[in-house]
């Protein structure tokens, strides 16, 4: 393949879109994947979990009122800077889209796609390089109203196929004797898994340019259209010539659709993770403190501890010091281990890609262009099934799933 002529340009190299140029160079299609630092923005430092039971979207009831309560300081977790029109908007719509009823119709969509996602992780281990673990998730609760709105849930996602056990303390002291006591109960969820989601990405990567993908670390700043379709995207160092687009841009995914005339309803909002070195596994568990809404992923040389969501404030901002110091304090309280660790750590802020109804936009949104994004905080969970229904979508096979 000419380093500037592909049958399809991929615009995004995390790990939806280097999942995307992995699958369809595997099918035989000559790709280009466009990105200025492929994989180094929110598949970088987030929690790195396969989650199928975690697929209620984010615009519902429950998750609408612990915004409301963060804005006003009751509950931590949530922050806002100064907030664009746009960003006023976005908001707007995602509390129309917060009623009660659609969440668990949208959850079904989610979830088929995150079981499908599972599945091809575990075919994917043969053909990528990448360290999948089957750890589970526990939902760890200290108090009694989240307790019951944890039991809500797990009863709910029963109805649609997924497996949970509710633990008692002292059966969770059993499972995870690195936990300190005072939790009041766990929900279990066996199903799903966890990686290192950085490695992951470049083992796409790597795996695409084996196909014959080729990565150009360049951004994308124009179009260019001949008999009023796009036939090339202009980049600040080339132009490269392909017969259709994917626009899988993450948090850029609005700006980069406005170049391409599309209106793409994906506002980012950001998160942040401390990771910290240790000696072996600290939890044989991925884990959620439920009750402070942080997630933590131990691995064999490190842990990885995220939370939070912000709206507003430049791209380039620093994580906040008392959102880090927050995350530390919750897990040292949690994971006795941690108090022990000496080390600093390393601090991550970068934004997910977010729409209103929390259902990602995987559809063409042109003659000649499809839109993978808005995947919120389930990009690592949905990166394969996205990959597989835009493959099926420009080799002409159709859709397995039905997206609005």
């Amino acid at each position: 393949m000419s380093p500037d002529r592909a049958d399809v340009a991929v615009v995004g190299g995390g790990v939806v879109g280097s999942c995307v140029a992995y699958l369809l160079a595997r099918a035989g299609v000559a790709v280009a994947v466009l990105d200025p630092a492929p994989g180094k923005g929110a598949s970088a430092g987030n929690a790195g979990l396969v989650v199928p039971s975690y697929t209620v979207p984010m615009s519902n009831p429950d998750a609408l009122a612990v915004g409301l309560r963060s804005l006003l300081g009751k509950t931590p977790g949530m922050l806002a800077r100064p907030l664009s029109a746009r960003t006023l908007v976005w908001l707007a719509r995602f509390v129309l889209a917060s009623r009660p009823g659609r969440a668990w119709r949208d959850t079904r969509v989610l979830h088929e796609m995150a079981e499908t996602s599972r599945r091809c992780y575990d075919q994917l281990q043969s053909e990528v390089d990448f360290p999948l673990r089957d750890t589970g998730f526990l939902h760890l609760v200290r108090d009694r109203r989240v307790w019951a709105a944890e039991l809500r849930t797990a009863r709910r996602l029963a109805t649609i196929g997924v497996h949970s056990d509710a633990l008692a303390p002292g059966e969770l002291a059993a499972l995870e004797p690195g936990l300190a006591n005072g939790f009041i109960g766990a929900i279990r969820y066996p199903g799903d898994a966890s990686l290192d989601p950085e490695r992951t990405t470049r083992a796409f990567a790597e795996a695409a340019v084996r196909h014959g993908a080729v990565f150009h670390t360049e951004r994308v700043v124009g179009v260019r259209t001949a008999a009023g379709r796009i036939d090339a995207v202009e980049t600040t160092g080339r132009s490269v010539a392909a017969r259709a687009f994917v626009l899988a841009a993450g948090a850029d995914s609005a700006a980069v659709g406005r170049l391409f005339g599309v209106r793409l309803p994906v506002e980012p909002a950001y998160g942040w993770s401390l990771t910290l070195p240790t000696q072996g596994l600290l939890l044989h568990h991925a884990v959620q403190f439920a009750d402070e809404h942080v997630v933590v992923n131990s691995g064999p040389d490190r842990i990885r501890l995220t939370g939070g969501m912000e709206f507003g404030g430049p791209a380039s901002a620093a994580p906040r010091a008392e959102a880090i110091a927050m995350l530390r304090a919750v897990a040292e309280a949690a994971i006795p281990a941690i108090r022990d660790i000496a080390d600093a750590g390393v601090a991550w802020r970068a934004a997910r890609p977010m729409t209103p109804t929390g259902l990602p936009i995987i559809r063409p949104v042109g003659d000649n262009v499809v839109a993978a994004t808005g995947h919120g905080p389930l990009g690592v969970t949905l990166a394969p099934a996205t990959g597989r229904i835009v493959t099926d979508l420009l080799t002409r096979k159709g859709s397995p799933f039905r997206l609005s």
